[in-house]
């Protein structure tokens, strides 16, 4: 099965391409990397001589992470799929960084902490090797009961351990290519068309709320998803 990936919800963008049992990657860190997305895809088709057509099956990052990315990727993906019929998995973030750690911990009680605005976080929270809270937006006054006797994971984890100085020890997720190929394969079930496929909205666009505060009044999120 041949399998292409994007993922923007982080410092740049990744796009993992598996052909053959063979597994490439693209990345770019420059800044406004969303406007790379289409030549990364077009270069990493065309090197290893594959075309979207041939494509089985699509991956897509959801969040939650950088709005402008996932939104960016997500369209991207629309338009190149569009009249085509294709389907497309999509990622949580979080559940990829917990996924990429298979140390001796793993059946243990894990925070994953990604930045969200300066008074909160993303917080996904697994044990057993489940999810045990969703991943939703928290306050970081709320921060510390709820990891409690957690351990921690991911390098945006490491920024909210020395800022807020959490006693959570720290582990090393060993973040890979292939973590996104073994995702998509294990979640096939979840494939979408392209046209349903939506951001993991977890906060308001600053842009809506600034709108919503102006104007005193409330949008409904699927008018902005």
């Amino acid at each position: 099965m041949n399998i292409l990936v994007l993922d923007a919800s982080n410092k740049g963008l990744l796009v993992v391409l598996k052909k053959d049992n063979n597994i490439f990657y693209k990345q770019n860190f420059e800044k406004n990397s969303g406007n790379y997305i289409i030549p990364l895809i077009k270069e990493i088709l065309e090197e290893n001589s594959i075309s979207i057509d041939n494509i089985d099956l699509f991956g897509c990052t959801i969040g939650p992470g950088s709005f402008t990315g996932i939104r960016i990727s997500i369209a991207s993906l629309q338009g190149l799929l569009f009249n085509k019929n294709k389907k497309v998995v999509p990622i949580v973030s979080t559940e990829i960084i917990y996924n990429s750690y298979n140390g001796p911990y793993k059946l243990d009680k894990i925070a994953i902490l990604k930045r969200a605005r300066v008074d909160a976080a993303y917080v996904h929270i697994f044990e057993n090797g489940k999810t045990i809270f969703n991943p939703n937006l928290i306050h970081i006054n709320d921060l510390k009961n709820l990891i409690d006797n957690a351990y921690l994971l991911g390098e945006e984890s490491l920024y909210f351990k020395e800022k807020l100085d959490l006693p959570n020890e720290l582990l090393k997720a060993e973040f890979s290519p292939e973590t996104f190929i073994s995702y998509i394969e294990n979640n096939r079930n979840k494939a979408l068309l392209p046209e349903n496929l939506k951001i993991l909205y977890l906060q308001k666009p600053l842009a809506v709320e600034n709108f919503e505060k102006k104007n005193n009044i409330k949008i409904d999120e699927n008018l902005y998803n």
